[in-house]
């Protein structure tokens, strides 16, 4: 596969590059600068050392400087074979040298005011010299000047030869520095590759795949896993949304075909108008029931689509109560609040009161004649808790497992009264109250109470009161 320009394992490599270019040319350079500050540091310190240890070797005597065969021994032991010295009278007569020709600039070069050594860099010939000055005498009189000297064309040799050999040795090191750190690329980012091979060959139909665990714990390794969460949160989304929309269009089939058959039945020959009349009415029946079932897959559709604000779930219950009224009158059971005190949460206001109205409106549905369903608003220092209490006969087993799931009836329990058609729904009040409670990051809760009938708790987060 060919690599892009513009791809991030080519522009690491690119920039490690460059990065690694300039490091070594400012290496190169505070190198020689280095060395060759080294170099005549060095120099200096030898040409001063000399000078200042010949300086005290003639004896003074009469007439001035006199240098014994030993002095002279000692002074050529001293100055050594790298440097050249001459020691000169203020009459510029030369007493001691080592050197066959003495430049004339050195021999003439005046003794320091002081007994200090003093550095100078001079030229002689087109020759640059680092040349030490050491005055000869007693107390303030000068009887002469000892100069050591040494030339600077070695060091300047040493510093042009550094420098080749920094000019060889870049291009090899950047080279290679440059191949080492795609390869480096190259392995860290295999996984990020692996993981866009496999986010451009991932279908909404397939979802299954993953990167798998890594060995290493460090980023990489936690972008993969994180990725394989979004993953399985996707395909668990895609399996719901599908079976969503498979129990939809089986729900919804069931009612249009009987409209459907009615209808052709009423139209297959002449009948008379009760007949039609009946017809009628079950056509009616079944568009109540599309209707019912459409409000209900809104409302499951809308039930996390609400900004959440800091409310009151009590007033979100009253609410509820006050739409509820005439379902509970017409039905015969009466609905109790109990809901003192504020009950902060962090949700929507109307997805909260939808779902308290789905799961009184199921309370009602299951409640015998005469009884009551019992709505309590509580709190402790977490939780805040609305809880539905009725009358009923309870849920199954298969219902407590499953009655919050979209589309799922029972057809064991909670039949409420033989032959009223209460136990009939689209089966989505529930399922609705649960997704409102996820998306306030909270739970449905579904028992049975010991004193009989069904216990449905929608259990939210406490929110922070202002």
């Amino acid at each position: 596969m060919t690599r892009s320009p513009r791809s991030l394992r080519t522009r690491f490599a690119l920039a490690t590059g460059a990065v690694l270019l300039l490091a070594l040319v400012a290496f190169s350079v505070a190198a020689l600068v280095l060395v060759d500050r080294v170099q005549r540091g060095s120099l200096d310190e030898r040409v001063r050392i000399a000078a200042s240890a010949i300086a005290v070797i003639p004896d003074i005597g009469p007439r001035g400087i006199v240098l014994d065969p030993a002095d002279r021994n000692q002074f050529e032991r001293i100055v050594g074979k790298d440097l050249d010295a001459v020691i000169t009278g203020t009459n510029g007569r030369i007493y001691a040298k080592t050197s066959v020709r003495v430049p004339g600039v050195l021999a003439a070069l005046p003794p320091p005011a002081s007994d200090a050594a003093v550095i100078e860099t001079v030229r002689s010939g087109g020759e640059a010299l680092r040349v030490a000055v050491v005055r000869i005498g007693r107390g303030r009189r000068a009887y002469g000047t000892a100069v050591v000297w040494g030339g600077l064309d070695p060091i300047a040799l040493v510093d042009r030869r550094t420098a080749l050999a920094f000019a060889i040795i870049v291009p090899f090191v950047l080279v290679a520095g440059a191949l080492a750190a795609n390869l480096a690329a190259a392995r860290v980012l295999r996984p990020i590759v692996e993981l866009a091979a496999m986010a451009s060959e991932i279908e909404a139909q397939d979802l299954s795949r993953r990167i798998g665990p890594r060995a290493r714990d460090d980023e990489l390794g936690r972008l993969c896993a994180a990725f394989d969460r979004m993953l399985d949160r996707l395909e668990r989304a895609f399996a719901g949304q599908r079976r969503f929309a498979s129990d939809a269009s089986h729900e919804l089939r069931a009612p249009l075909s009987v409209i459907r058959a009615e209808a052709d039945l009423a139209l297959r020959r002449r009948r008379d108008p009760d007949e039609y009349e009946r017809a009628l009415r079950a056509i009616a029946a079944q568009a109540d029931e599309l209707e019912a079932l459409t409000r209900d897959l809104l409302a499951a559709a809308r039930g996390t689509s609400g900004a959440t604000a800091l409310i009151d779930a009590g007033e979100a219950a009253r609410e509820a109560m006050r739409r509820l009224a005439p379902f509970a009158a017409a039905r015969g059971v009466a609905i109790r609040l109990d809901a003192a005190g504020p009950l902060p949460v962090r949700a929507d206001f109307a997805a909260l009161s939808r779902a308290v109205v789905c799961v009184v409106h199921n309370a009602l549905r299951f409640a015998p004649d005469g009884t009551a369903v019992h709505v309590r608003g509580d709190a402790d220092a977490r939780t805040v808790r609305i809880t539905v209490h009725d009358a009923g006969r309870g849920f199954s087993a298969d219902a407590l497992a499953h009655a919050a799931e979209r589309f799922w009836r029972d057809d064991e329990s909670r039949s409420a009264r033989a032959g009223d058609g209460a136990a009939s729904g689209t089966g989505l009040g529930l399922a609705i109250a649960a997704a409102v409670a996820e998306a306030a990051h909270g739970e449905i809760r579904l028992a049975n109470a010991p004193s009989g009938g069904g216990l449905v708790t929608l259990a939210l987060p406490r929110a922070a009161e202002r």
